[in-house]
């Protein structure tokens, strides 16, 4: 039997676990030691399982061959039941089982929502990815997700941006020779993720060298973009690349007012245009819908486009101030009445969502708030898993968060700023017990607290909590219980509905 790791999957192991991730599925898995050890065994590469037993055996000396084999083989069966990897007796049988993905099935990972951290399985693995990984960065944080601004140009000036428009009045490109060997010394990092950005990324000359450059050093690769500069050149590039998703914002199905909010002539018909391009060369691609004053109605017309082309679209009523702190640009941000009136359409119209509140209740054993637990996990990944960086090689803790610079690119490597910055280090001593009036929040399952939005609209101060989003976490708790009931009644029901479709 020859077992090989899909062509959508990334593997990436330590000493203390093991971690896979599908593309097209969006599913991904976390392993403690063991599994680690079983996991590395997997590559690009076909390979005979007997061979794989004979390297384990040198390991696991206490196991015979037929136990061990017959272990790791319902390790394998698992994982490919949910595409991960490919089993079979021959080459071709691997290549035929090797999908693509496609807009013509009937639920393309572009409309999954909610299932970024789906375990299915019925071996055991570690808990929620998500929740494992801020827990086990701590201590050794391992740089796994890098965002790229590969330009600091941009053919817009959307009127919400956080970014000031002065850096892209006079913008330039990083280097291709640079951003190689920062993508290289990345890899060496254990580095898994990509995402490629601005500025305008298809505004960088060699774009599409540096794309496939990170699918050759076995890079996931997203791609942030307004679309209104990619050619066919970059779409039959792309679609070879088998890159992960391409994100792209669009505001209304009103041309003028998507014009008005980047304030480019004929943006919505470019970016329209694009979209629909990528689609029929099926590649995956996801729409932003940013909501703001502008745009509060009609947004729905939006997701019934996304709808239509069987891709996800998402809104963000939040907006974050700009990054030299900088208030002016929230003046287009929708008022407490106006965001109510967008969270009570989407909980009861949009279907996606919907679903998601209906159906991810956890289970009775894991409602029971740990306060301990909470206080010691970090606010997010920033510091411990993912940082960004500029075209003029700053490097900062996420994309908004340009004000706090970490160090630069052309004067320390990556590593060192990642393992030696005094910033870093004081992030990574943030946690949630640093917001000791968020611990016990009664919103607090509904609010996504965020260390750059506090520094951005709050002069620097990253420790005071935007009153803002407080509000809106409490709406959105008030709104989801009025027209589904608390967590406990949405479990009972799912329960209920779950013993009817047995009988």
């Amino acid at each position: 039997m020859l077992v090989k790791q899909s062509k959508n999957s990334f593997i990436r192991c330590t000493e203390h676990y093991g971690y896979i991730t599908n593309q097209l599925t969006r599913y991904d898995r976390t392993y403690d030691e063991t599994g680690a050890i079983f996991l590395r065994q997997i590559t690009r590469d076909a390979k005979e399982v007997d061979e794989i037993i004979e390297d384990l055996l040198k390991i696991f000396s206490d196991v015979d061959f037929n136990t061990l084999k017959n272990d790791y083989i319902e390790f394998l069966k698992s994982l490919a039941k949910d595409c991960f990897i490919l089993m079979g007796d021959s080459e071709d049988e691997l290549n035929q089982k090797d999908i693509d993905f496609t807009y013509a099935i009937d639920n393309p990972k572009t409309l999954k929502t909610g299932d970024e951290f789906y375990q299915h399985t019925d071996e055991k693995v570690t808990e929620n990815t998500q929740d494992f990984f801020l827990e086990e960065v701590q201590g050794r944080p391992l740089i796994s997700n890098l965002q790229f601004e590969l330009s600091s140009r941009c053919n817009e000036r959307c009127i919400h941006c956080y970014i000031p428009n002065g850096k892209k009045n006079h913008g330039f490109d990083m280097p291709l020779k640079k951003v190689k060997s920062i993508i290289d010394e990345y890899v060496g990092m254990g580095g898994i993720s990509v995402t490629l950005s601005g500025g305008e990324a298809f505004l960088h000359k060699d774009i599409m060298e540096i794309v496939e450059y990170c699918r050759e050093n076995d890079l996931k690769v997203t791609i942030l973009s307004n679309l209104i500069s990619l050619n066919d050149e970059h779409i039959q590039r792309l679609k070879k690349s088998n890159i992960s998703l391409i994100q792209v914002s669009l505001y209304s199905m009103d041309e003028d007012v998507h014009d008005y909010i980047t304030t480019i002539t004929g943006s919505w018909r470019k970016t329209k245009n694009a979209i629909e391009k990528l689609v029929a060369a099926d590649i995956p691609i996801q729409i932003s819908c940013p909501l703001m004053k502008k745009n509060k109605e009609g947004y729905d017309k939006v997701l019934e486009y996304a709808r239509s082309l069987k891709i996800k679209a998402q809104t963000d009523y939040i907006m974050m101030a700009r990054s030299d702190l900088d208030t002016e640009n929230l003046a287009n941000r929708l008022s407490l009445d106006e965001t109510e009136t967008v969270i009570r359409d989407i909980v009861r119209h949009d279907v996606n969502y919907k679903n998601e509140i209906l159906t991810q209740v956890p289970p009775i054993e894991e409602m029971t708030f740990d306060l301990e637990r909470f206080k010691n996990q970090p606010v997010c990944g920033v510091g411990y898993d993912n940082c960004c960086i500029t075209a003029n090689g700053d490097v900062y803790p996420c994309a908004g968060w340009q004000d706090y610079v970490l160090g630069n690119v052309y004067k320390q490597s990556l590593k060192q700023i990642w393992e030696e910055s005094p910033r870093v280090k004081e992030l990574r001593k943030i946690t949630q017990a640093s917001f000791p009036e968020c611990l016990e929040c009664e919103a607090r399952n509904y609010c996504a607290m965020c260390l750059v939005r506090n520094y951005n609209e709050s002069e620097g101060d990253m420790f005071k909590v935007n009153k803002h989003f407080c509000d809106v976490a409490f709406l959105t708790k008030r709104i989801v219980e009025e027209e589904y009931g608390s967590e406990y009644e949405r479990r009972e029901r799912l329960l209920q509905i779950k013993k009817s479709s047995v009988k």
